[in-house]
């Protein structure tokens, strides 16, 4: 298993984005990653309009996951409606 980072930009319209947050790992736990930390950083404005939308909730997650799986991680973020954008990113191994 390598060590990952996935940033998300969910829909500022949450009314808890912290369970939000939660589902969202249980999403990545279901698909066979060990999440090590979930970091809500919170409302933020973004840098240009996404979906006619100025402001989302910014998640950082820290996991691992076998390389092979991240393609499926990536299409099941897709298909959830609260996540405006994400991006996932290996991490050293150190």
């Amino acid at each position: 298993m390598r060590p990952y980072e996935l940033v998300t930009i969910l829909t500022a319209d949450l009314e808890d984005p912290r369970s939000a947050a939660e589902e969202l790992a249980e999403v990545l736990k279901s698909q066979g990653a060990e999440v090590e930390k979930v970091d809500l950083w919170g409302k933020r404005r973004l840098a240009y309009p996404i979906s006619k939308k100025t402001e989302g909730v910014y998640v950082l997650y820290n996991f691992k996951q076998k390389p092979s799986m991240i393609k499926e991680m990536e299409r099941v973020l897709r298909l959830k409606p609260q996540v405006m954008r994400h991006l996932v990113v290996a991490r050293d191994e150190k």
